[in-house]
């Protein structure tokens, strides 16, 4: 009879999915006598560690007087996402019952460390594996030198690689991983050349996405081809669709645009993540026009779009200036039943963008959930089209709804206090970011708050927050004093932002023609002649201005004394008109270098 009771007390504990029978159980393994029974106890914990129950699961635990290495086991595996628990357990092991543990114990405990970033302790865990022999295991070797390159020491985790011997493929992944990792991409891949040499290792397709991950991560075009068009080549292996979406990914990201196009169309197979890929690269590089015709042919070839897909349209039209295409976009997104608050706040980016912040605003309203992007992309609206004080009280609005503000929140207030001279207020919301929110600024917020000041006419304060600065103030900085100097004709704190300025980016075209504008406003027509000339003599040219329109769903590009258009005589002759009725009104034309 004495049998018989554990055998029908561990069925209903095998067959319970709801936690009060389980602790109902737990109570009749008590009354019975059967609560120090360590079979019943494991299972016990175990049930109530799968039912996410893990703080009961550890009171039962607490209970054993001689608990064994299977009950540390799971409950050290059942904290690995608490890993401060998991390491105080290990502890309690290794002091209180004085116990090493075994082959499943330590993965864990290293990923713990791992996660905490606790080198002294990961070292600690280290010498104890050596000690009892267990370093010959590949699965703990693995998980050392993963934690090793998580922690930035590449040299121990190359000590690791080097003395185990009969590595995997896994395992000469992880070490070129690591080397990816902390940007060591040379050494990553002459890892790769070595594991060729290895007849017993054959690469797989995680061999190659970590290569070209390394030249991702790096930018390393050269890195890049060379991987794509001699080794995945001279391997065999065929364009799969995380292979051919990491490459496109790849090209994307090193501006190489045609190339990116040519492994999407040698790929005999595209699911929605690779069209995906090359719909985002096109936008994320400027090139809006690919981007909607690929999409065209992605809803021509039957694939279904996700919300990736859709942001990265909105972002397209937002960048053209597409309001109609975006109108169409966002049906398109309705009748297909893909919408998010990620969508949503696109949406209102889009919007905002295109000038249309009453639209904007209508979508951002109707959004049942607002996350901070959410309300960051509809305060950089009215910023951004020159409506402060509605983002002022939208600000309050955001506060209330218990909405956190974070660094771009900040960002946008500022750039809209700028704009509009705002210059107690902005002073405010920098100290309320700082003290309320703890927000540390980055050189971005200085750079507005130097706009800031700057705009206001406040260029000696702009100075001194300049000169104040415990960093190295940087391109941002420096042009928006020379900007504001151009406004106030300050040729003195001009000259001295534009010196600092070129020092720091002597090739920028761009800080050339801000100097040139400050001379040309302040009437120094021989030293906007002398910048002119070493302009040229440095072989630079201004990149010629670009407006976009949409007029009856197509975009019209427009450059600076472009003729192209069809109706280029038409155009001229309206702004013509418009410049003279600016002139009967009293506009007088700030001159710059683009003026002749």
């Amino acid at each position: 009879m004495r049998n018989q009771a554990p055998i029908s007390l561990l069925t209903l504990i095998e067959t319970c999915k709801n936690l009060k029978q389980l602790k109902q159980i737990h109570s009749k393994s008590i009354t019975t006598c059967l609560s120090y029974n360590h079979f019943i106890l494991t299972k016990l914990i175990n049930s109530f560690i799968s039912l996410k129950s893990l703080n009961y699961a550890t009171h039962i635990f607490n209970q054993i007087q001689e608990p064994t290495i299977f009950f540390y086991n799971s409950l050290i595996k059942s904290y690995s996402h608490s890993p401060h628990i998991a390491i105080s357990m290990y502890n309690q092991m290794r002091v209180r019952q004085n116990l090493f543990g075994d082959n499943y114990t330590y993965p864990f405990v290293v990923k713990a460390c791992a996660s905490l970033l606790d080198l002294e302790k990961g070292r600690e865990v280290h010498g104890v594996i050596v000690k009892i022999g267990f370093d010959g295991s590949m699965f703990l070797s693995a998980s050392l030198l993963s934690f090793y390159c998580v922690c930035g020491q590449i040299a121990s985790a190359r000590q690791v690689f080097d003395d185990f011997t009969g590595k995997d493929v896994v395992f000469w992944n992880a070490m070129m991983t690591g080397y990816a990792r902390c940007g060591m991409f040379l050494d990553a891949c002459k890892i790769f050349k070595e594991m060729l040499k290895v007849s017993e290792v054959e690469i797989n397709e995680g061999t190659m996405l970590g290569l070209i991950s390394a030249s991702t991560v790096s930018r390393n075009l050269n890195l890049g081809k060379e991987i794509h068009g001699s080794v995945l080549k001279e391997l065999n292996f065929s364009t799969g669709v995380k292979l051919g979406a990491a490459l496109i990914d790849m090209y994307v990201k090193c501006g190489c645009l045609d190339y990116a196009s040519r492994v999407f169309d040698l790929m005999p197979d595209k699911n929605v993540v690779v069209w995906n890929s090359l719909i985002c690269g096109y936008c994320q590089n400027g090139a809006v026009k690919q981007a909607i015709k690929l999409f065209r042919e992605m809803h021509f070839a039957g694939v279904k779009p996700d919300r990736f897909t859709i942001t990265g349209l909105l972002s397209a039209c937002a960048q053209m200036g597409a309001i109609n295409l975006g109108n169409w976009v966002r049906k398109f997104s309705e009748n297909e039943g893909i919408w998010d608050a990620f969508i949503g706040t696109s949406l209102v980016d889009m919007y905002a963008k295109c000038g249309s912040i009453g639209m904007a605003r209508e979508v951002f309203d109707q959004m049942d959930k607002k996350t901070t992007a959410t309300w960051n992309a509809i305060l950089h609206g009215y910023a951004s089209n020159g409506q402060a004080e509605i983002a002022m009280e939208l600000f309050d609005e955001m506060i209330k709804s218990g909405v956190r503000p974070d660094s771009v929140t900040f960002l946008s207030l500022l750039h809209a206090c700028a704009h509009a001279g705002f210059v107690e207020k902005g002073e405010q919301l920098f100290d309320l970011m700082i003290k309320n929110y703890k927000i540390t600024p980055k050189v971005e917020h200085y750079g507005c708050r130097v706009d800031l000041l700057g705009r206001a006419g406040l260029l000696k304060e702009a100075r001194e927050l300049i000169e104040g600065l415990d960093t190295e103030p940087n391109v941002i900085m420096w042009g928006a004093l020379l900007s504001a100097c151009s406004i106030h004709y300050d040729i003195g704190t001009g000259a001295w932002a534009a010196h600092h300025l070129l020092k720091l980016d002597a090739l920028d075209t761009g800080s050339y023609v801000l100097l040139a504008n400050l001379f040309a406003a302040a009437q120094r027509f021989d030293a906007v002649k002398l910048v002119r000339e070493a302009m040229v003599k440095m072989g630079m040219c201004k990149q010629p201005g670009c407006s976009m329109i949409e007029i009856g769903n197509v975009v019209h590009e427009f450059f600076v004394a472009d003729k192209a258009n069809t109706r280029s005589d038409e155009i001229y002759f309206v702004l013509d008109e418009l410049n003279r009725k600016l002139k009967i009104a009293g506009y007088v034309p700030l001159l710059a270098i683009d003026d002749e």
